[in-house]
């Protein structure tokens, strides 16, 4: 097994090399569980977010033994990377990567617990859609971009969000780990493509990105048609 941590959390570092087994033993908060799982650990007083991610097949082990950071290390280095470019994301504990035979299996990622709502519960799974928070949502998008952070799976549900006394919403970006990084803004196609997961219902999607297109001062309908035909495309592709 290999664990990195960071050196604010190196007193608990024999919990800290513990996960994979709390994991095995179905131990701490189960607070996601899909195709990785997330579970919420206290100890000492102090809480951590531990994400296992799905056990690789036996291609993937070579990749990621010999050729490629795993997604357990990507969310640990990606992190650090947020901050620097002013994005918000839980700061990083550690991660840990497990082998067998040698080869690269399973890679977990413990990080701060954040505070803040799923983004999707109250802009899309609701009747009428707030708009002054889809307003916030593309504000910081535009923001990320104008950093040159591409984040690899934008949808509604990787922003956490939170309201100030003043009225003003703060976003925590999670799920990092297939995040790009340009210097300065991406070029405009990958801006309109990184859209393209934020959400699949339509009269949502069309408005946040003719909210993007205003900001970034491109033409608005033309910029709605080609990224409804992005997404349809990559709608057809999920079906396939």
């Amino acid at each position: 097994m290999k664990i990195v941590i960071a050196d604010a959390y190196r007193p608990v570092e024999n919990f800290l090399s513990s996960v994979p087994t709390l994991f095995r033993r179905d131990e701490g908060e189960l607070i996601y569980d899909k195709r990785n799982q997330v579970r919420r650990f206290e100890h000492k007083g102090l809480v951590f977010i531990a994400k296992r991610f799905k056990r690789v097949n036996p291609v993937q082990q070579i990749v990621y033994t010999f050729f490629r950071k795993t997604k357990a290390e990507r969310a640990y280095r990606f992190a650090e990377t947020y901050r620097q470019r002013g994005v918000r994301t839980p700061r990083e504990i550690a991660y840990i990567e497990t082998f067998e035979m040698g080869l690269f299996t399973t890679g977990y990622f413990v990080c701060e617990e954040s505070k803040g709502r799923d983004l999707a519960l109250d802009l899309r799974d609701t009747e009428h859609f707030d708009t002054e928070l889809a307003d916030a949502t593309v504000r910081q998008i535009v923001f990320m971009h104008s950093k040159g952070v591409l984040h690899g799976d934008l949808n509604l549900s990787n922003f956490l969000y939170e309201q100030s006394s003043d009225g003003k919403f703060l976003f925590t970006m999670i799920d990092i780990n297939r995040s790009h990084f340009t210097d300065g803004w991406p070029d405009d196609e990958a801006c309109l493509k990184n859209l393209v997961r934020l959400v699949h219902r339509r009269d949502l999607y069309e408005y946040c990105v003719g909210r993007y297109a205003e900001l970034r001062g491109w033409p608005v309908e033309a910029t709605v048609d080609a990224a409804l035909h992005l997404l349809q495309r990559f709608e057809h592709r999920i079906i396939k």
